[in-house]
């Protein structure tokens, strides 16, 4: 007698640098009573990955679990998929890290529970033609891709009921499609309605397999799902009926199916990922747009249509946000000073090694659903391991002052990065800004604050309710608020927030114009490109970043010398030559932790971070935070104004749509009636409390 052979793959990750509570809770609402249950349900078998990261976690913190875990492998119930060990997305890693990260994860799995894995967990479900290569080399026979990979390249989904293989170069593995509708339906639908389909599916025949791969948060931790999953027993009821029909639907594993039969063909997937993500990386009008397409066809041909529309690629997150770009393209120069460092050192290296690779975590990298790149807690994580790195294997090559110009993230304008033992700055020609200023024995980005930008679903927030109904959905059908008011912070930033920043304004110019970018450029200098040129006098590295621009019509002269001296202090010598009657700023945005709890001291003055106000007459800036003990301390040659205001995000995470602080813009204004040359300046110094 034929049987439906159903695969339950259930993918459990936490992100580098969340917070310890969240982990607590997903292991109690989640991770736990899911274990709990399939303990008691003997005739089902599942698949589990755990990233890296979690599993640590879990190891040092509920050694229970791992020997649950231990004794479900021990009775061939469980299979356990190996992955990149800190969820990078593979295929946009060095060549370097690629390989060694899957067989990390391999070897801790068997050090930990017992097992030797022969499939994976491909992060985010990101795919392109040419992984088989380093997937093979990795030991890896078999891992699950969304069944939408399968579609766009022709296959339909009556097809779609075994094991495919693909190869690249001779490297072949074998892809299982893992089904988009059951991603749908567990646990969000009845489990009769679910049974139900799996009759229709065994009906047809043969020995069909179903592969249900997603996410095991969605069984107790995503919203509604504890009370749905575990109060109201649909986990229990579901293994239940799954028992119940055991005469004609078998769970079984990767390895089990993969040994037992044939695959169905070969097939050459296109670069993808699962559909939701394609439309995630798509600008905002565009994902709009192809959602409104997207609903249309779906009306006139059904589900089908889904495999006619694709949205972009992963890759594309990197062009939606410069600040993805940015880590992206620093985690990849860290990684070269990385190798080399452990070609020269191996032990120190190696130390060097495990903080890169935390840093290429992929959560911050992106954002749809989950809050990530919006996320400063997850950023802040992934500039702290990335700068340990970086620190760690300067020490080792001994390169200090290290400094390098060239086009690093890509972008058609060049960069000059200075590294000395203490701090690392960024500098582009693209409006002659600073794009980062990381403190190594923090350590911390203090420009890394993200910008406001227009997201697909702001346009949904009228319709969005305050605490979403009643019933349990999946995270991709319901928007939720978590505060009223939030269509009051739909503000948009015109450019990308970096620091140094030249403004020329209206007399007139107030700050909250400024805040909610109302106000008017009467200069050309926010974007245009600035000369770079760099130099060495004794222990001082000397950048000068220099542009004729026009102001109200009107050739000025702008010129900035940013020295980083001998102390690691860094004095901003500005000099203007032109005429011009109105405001002149300099902009800074930092960003502590993102951290709320940071303080700001003019004089007598102690404002919290997130205030907004104008503070006259200031000849010493100072910020302080706690967490960091770290004081950021501005000295101004002159008395001048300071603006400041939060720069806060509308974001969207798996729990709803939320105001999210992302750090303080600071503006030191000056206000001049310029008659030709004038010079002033700022020396900014680190002080630990």
């Amino acid at each position: 007698m034929s049987k439906l052979h159903l695969i339950l793959a259930f993918h459990n990750h936490q992100p580098v640098g969340n917070f310890d509570h969240v982990l607590e809770e997903c292991y109690r609402k989640s991770y736990l009573p899911f274990l709990e249950t399939l303990m008691e349900h003997p005739g089902i078998r599942v698949v589990l990955h755990y990233s890296g990261f979690l599993l640590s976690w879990i190891n040092d913190n509920h050694p229970e679990a791992i020997e649950m875990i231990r004794s479900l492998v021990k009775e061939d119930r469980v299979e356990i998929l190996s992955g990149g060990f800190y969820e990078p997305i593979l295929s946009v890693l060095p060549e370097k890290d690629r390989v060694a990260q899957i067989t990390m994860l391999s070897k801790f799995i068997k050090k930990t529970v017992g097992y030797e894995p022969r499939g994976m967990w491909l992060a985010e479900r990101v795919w392109e033609p040419q992984m088989p290569q380093f997937i093979a080399r990795a030991g890896i026979e078999y891992l699950p891709i969304d069944d939408y990979h399968f579609k766009l390249s022709g296959l339909e989904e009556g097809e779609l009921v075994g094991y495919f293989n693909t190869e690249d170069e001779g490297s072949v593995v074998s892809v299982f499609p893992g089904s988009e509708k059951l991603r749908y339906f567990i646990p969000f639908r009845s489990v009769e309605e679910i049974i139900s389909y799996f009759r229709v599916v065994h009906m047809r025949g043969g020995d069909p397999l179903l592969t249900m791969a997603d996410d095991g948060e969605k069984f107790g931790v995503w919203p509604k799902t504890y009370q749905h999953c575990y109060g109201d027993g649909w986990l229990n009821n579901f293994f239940n009926e799954l028992t119940k029909h055991a005469s004609w639907i078998e769970t079984t594993t990767f390895r089990d199916y993969h040994d037992k039969f044939q695959p169905s063909g070969r097939v050459y997937l296109p670069t993808a990922s699962y559909r939701e993500m394609g439309e995630w990386t798509l600008p905002a009008e565009a994902s709009l747009e192809y959602e409104y397409v997207l609903e249309e066809l779906t009306r006139i041909m059904g589900e089908r249509s889904k495999q006619f529309l694709r949205g972009g690629i992963w890759r594309s997150f990197m062009v939606k946000y410069p600040e993805a770009n940015h880590l992206h393209k620093r985690m990849t120069m860290i990684s070269r000073q990385v190798h080399a460092a452990i070609k020269k050192d191996p032990a120190g290296g190696r130390k060097a090694l495990d903080e890169l690779w935390r840093g290429q975590c992929n959560d911050a990298y992106w954002h749809g659903v989950f809050g990530g790149l919006y996320l400063p807690h997850l950023r802040s994580a992934l500039f702290r391991h990335l700068i340990r790195a970086e620190a760690l294997a300067g020490n080792i090559l001994k390169e200090y002052p290290k400094v390098e110009q060239a086009d690093f993230d890509c972008d058609g304008s060049d960069d000059i990065i200075v590294s000395t033992k203490k701090l690392t700055l960024v500098a582009t020609e693209r409006g002659g800004a600073l794009t980062e200023l990381s403190l190594k024995k923090n350590p911390v980005n203090i420009l890394d604050i993200l910008s406001r930008k227009p997201e697909a679903y702001h346009s949904k927030i009228a319709k969005a309710s305050e605490n979403g109904s009643d019933l349990t959905k999946t995270i991709h059908e319901q928007l939720v608020l978590k505060e009223e008011g939030l269509a009051d912070y739909l503000v948009y930033d015109q450019n990308r927030r970096t620091s140094l920043i030249d403004h020329f304004l209206p007399a007139d110019t107030g700050i909250l114009d400024i805040s909610r970018a109302e106000h008017d450029e009467l200069g050309d200098f926010l974007t245009a490109p600035y000369r770079l040129q760099h130099e060495q006098k004794s222990r001082d590295t000397i950048l000068t970043l220099s542009r004729e621009g026009i102001v109200k019509g009107s050739a000025l002269q702008l010129s900035k010398i940013v020295r980083i001296t001998a102390k690691d202090d860094i004095r901003v010598t500005y000099t203007l030559d032109g005429q011009f009657s109105g405001l002149f700023a300099v902009e800074m945005n930092i960003s502590l932790l993102g951290s709320p709890y940071a303080s700001i001291h003019t004089g007598e003055d102690t404002l919290a971070i997130q205030s907004t106000a104008v503070h006259d007459n200031v000849s010493v800036l100072e910020l302080s935070e706690s967490y960091l003990k770290l004081r950021t301390i501005f000295t101004f040659d002159e008395a001048i104004s300071v603006w400041h205001y939060p720069v806060e995000t509308v974001s969207l995470s798996e729990q709803g749509i939320e105001r999210l602080y992302q750090g303080t813009a600071f503006l030191f204004v000056m206000r001049l009636d310029l008659r030709g040359p004038r010079e002033f300046g700022f020396t900014i110094s680190f002080q630990e409390d």
